[in-house]
């Protein structure tokens, strides 16, 4: 574990950030103790919330961000 305040202000394990369009990509890399971000500005506001509740479901409590 990479111990760094950065790292516990986000609360992840590992200073890795993702950004991605996939969903998959975002749950795998929060879940894997990085900080997965998904880009969402081009989603319509239900498909957005489609993608977050299957995100939320996904990441095992993990942390991740919509962007």
């Amino acid at each position: 574990m990479m111990n760094t305040r950065f790292c516990k202000r986000l609360g992840i394990e590992f200073p890795l950030f993702a950004f991605s369009h996939s969903r998959d990509v975002v749950a795998a890399v929060s879940k894997a103790g990085g900080m997965g971000v998904l880009g969402a500005v081009a989603l319509s506001p239900e498909r957005l919330e489609e993608e977050l509740v299957w995100l939320d479901a996904h990441v095992n409590g993990k942390p991740y961000r919509p962007l």
